[in-house]
């Protein structure tokens, strides 16, 4: 997540990035995903692109999950990133992708901290719901199973669906983002993501309850995925984040079970948080030597995939694979 006046001062090698990974998008998207063209009147001036093994024969409503890449990135770099579509094809769901342009953010990052782009029926967030309707009439769509996750500033355009659109998402992922509305400017963006901004608890739950004030419904299900040693987003948006959907789901920011070290993986600390009913609203994994990446764990076993590199660290962890099975979409 760059800040607008950062990327301002910086935009011939910005612009210079954005190329070489054009190219790469070029040669990639035919590989991985098929545009969607026409999916609504897309205020947000968006690109969409679908992943679904073609081959198999349609049998059943699939579970879907809607992928947001980060700054810098296009939705083919963060579906080789993450591994999400290996994971479609062995568990027989769907992945949507999508992806910012350049026109709209010149470093390619979803306008997560703009309040035209991020309140319910405007802008970007208007244009991600309008893919979730094209899916719903032309895919054979589980409307109990629609997911939403994303990287950096697309954690927090994640956070961003599932604020205004409560009862369209089961659940959702958040990597290195934030609370909803901590920033709703550019300017306000930089000081959100060094974890300098102030709100109160009361102010958290009524930006979350102003989008939809009349809904009686359950949230979906938070996952956060935080790194302590993150330079980009500080592990203090995880608290926000924490604080914000505890409070409207009624629960406290106690966790109610803790595991540690989780699967082995001594760097990895789970937290679940739930509500007077028992059920788990919040689920924390603090990620200890842990920079602005997430884990990933490449090879061929069903709970491997993804990409090392700029945005992915191997810890004998993959998380998306986790992610999956926190969503309940991997068939065991």
């Amino acid at each position: 997540m760059i800040n607008l006046a950062y990327v301002q001062k910086n935009h011939v090698v910005l612009f210079l990035i954005f190329l070489q990974f054009s190219i790469t998008v070029i040669a990639q998207d035919s590989i991985y995903l098929k545009q969607v063209p026409q999916f609504g009147s897309n205020p947000g001036n968006l690109k969409m692109f679908v992943y679904r093994d073609e081959q198999k024969k349609d049998t059943g409503l699939k579970p879907m999950v809607i992928v947001l890449h980060g700054c810098g990135q296009s939705a083919a770099e963060v579906a080789r990133l993450t591994g999400w579509n290996k994971l479609a094809d062995l568990n027989d769901f769907i992945v949507v992708y999508p992806q910012q342009k350049f026109i709209n953010n010149v470093s390619t990052c979803f306008n997560w901290f703009r309040n035209s782009d991020i309140n319910k029926g405007e802008g970007e967030c208007e244009s991600i719901y309008q893919m979730l309707l094209y899916m719903r009439k032309h895919y054979s769509i589980d409307s109990s199973k629609v997911f939403v996750t994303g990287l950096s500033a697309g954690a927090a355009m994640a956070v961003v669906m599932m604020a205004t659109h409560p009862a369209s998402f089961s659940g959702g992922a958040i990597f290195a983002g934030g609370a909803y509305k901590l920033a709703t400017n550019a300017f306000a963006s930089a000081s959100a993501m060094l974890g300098t901004n102030k709100a109160s608890r009361d102010e958290l739950i009524r930006n979350v309850i102003d989008q939809n004030p009349s809904f009686k419904g359950k949230y979906p299900q938070m996952i956060i995925y935080q790194g302590l040693n993150d330079p980009v987003v500080n592990h203090k948006n995880a608290g926000l984040l924490i604080t914000q959907w505890a409070g409207i789901n009624h629960c406290d920011t106690i966790p109610d079970k803790k595991e540690h070290p989780f699967m082995n993986v001594a760097d990895i600390n789970r937290m679940e948080y739930r509500d007077s009913s028992g059920r788990t609203v919040i689920i924390f994994y603090e990620v200890d030597n842990l920079g602005h990446r997430i884990l990933v764990k490449p090879g061929n076993h069903k709970d491997e995939g993804g990409e090392t590199g700029m945005y992915g660290a191997a810890k004998n962890f993959h998380s998306t694979y986790q992610t999956a099975k926190d969503f309940g979409i991997i068939k065991e």
